[in-house]
Order: structure tokens, then C-alpha cells, then sequence
């Protein structure tokens, strides 16, 4: 029984340091950059029919934004810019 509780400490410590560890590993998103569609025309409800607009300028998808809906085309930004 002594035994046990002279290892807990050094349990909970490993089991953190395995948690810290992991944290490390994630990878970082991508920064998104946003443009106003050039060719969606009216109200912008559905953003699947905005991000197909967008696939067709070039960008990667796109959502509905604003009180004015409009549609946003979005791409991952270069980071040296």
C-alpha cells in the first residue's frame, strides 16, 4: 500500500507529460483569406452554391456573409504575405 502511493505522483506526472507531449504535435491551420465573388449574382442563402461559384474563380470554397448576404470566396493565404 506504502508503495503505491510513493508511485502515484510520479504516475500523474508521466501522464502529463504524455498530454504535453501530444499538445506539441497539432498542426497549425492555414490563415484564410476572403474576397468578394465577382461572378454570384443575388442573394446569397446557401453557402454550397457559393462555394461552387467560387471553385469556378479559382478559390477554394466560399460562405454567405452579412446583413446584405453576400457571397465570400475563400483561399489559404501564402504566410510570407
Amino acid at each position: 500500500m506504502e508503495d503505491s502511493r510513493r508511485m502515484l505522483p510520479a504516475i500523474v506526472l508521466l501522464f502529463l507529460l504524455l498530454i504535453t507531449s501530444d499538445m506539441g504535435m497539432t498542426s497549425v491551420e492555414a490563415r484564410k483569406c476572403e474576397s468578394a465573388s465577382h461572378k454570384f449574382k443575388g442573394l446569397c442563402f446557401r453557402a454550397s452554391n457559393c462555394a461552387n461559384v467560387c471553385k469556378t474563380e479559382g478559390f477554394h470554397g466560399g460562405h454567405c456573409r452579412g446583413l446584405r448576404r453576400r457571397c465570400f470566396c475563400t483561399k489559404h493565404c501564402n504566410s510570407a504575405t
